[in-house]
């Protein structure tokens, strides 16, 4: 198989695993996508949620990488191994309110 070929497809892989996980985190509300560093808003997040499976798989096969997450190198392995949702407690349990400056917790209310 030519290399070319075979990059597109594991963009479209990737692609594809992107759209997924994006999808379950607007499933899981805004404040979810907006913890695992995705800003989607509410109007993204109720499209994407209602997507039915084809149509992201449609979206996917695009010769662009669509990923692109906020997270440490760290943590990012950590969702992809255990899940996003443990990764995120489990970075909310360890992260103190006094180590978040000032600016971002206003920007977030």
């Amino acid at each position: 198989m030519p290399r070319s070929t075979e990059l597109l497809r594991d963009i479209h892989e990737i692609n594809l695993m992107y759209l997924l996980l994006l999808q379950r985190l607007a499933r899981a509300g805004e404040a979810s996508a907006m913890e695992a560093g995705v800003p989607l808003s509410p109007n993204a997040c109720l499209w994407l949620a209602a997507l039915p499976p084809e149509a992201l798989v449609k979206l996917a096969q695009n010769s662009l990488l669509l990923a692109q997450l906020n997270l440490a190198p760290h943590l990012l392995l950590s969702a992809l191994s255990q899940g996003i949702d443990t990764t995120l407690s489990a970075r909310a349990r360890t992260e103190l309110p006094s180590e978040q400056p000032a600016a971002a917790s206003v920007g977030q209310i």
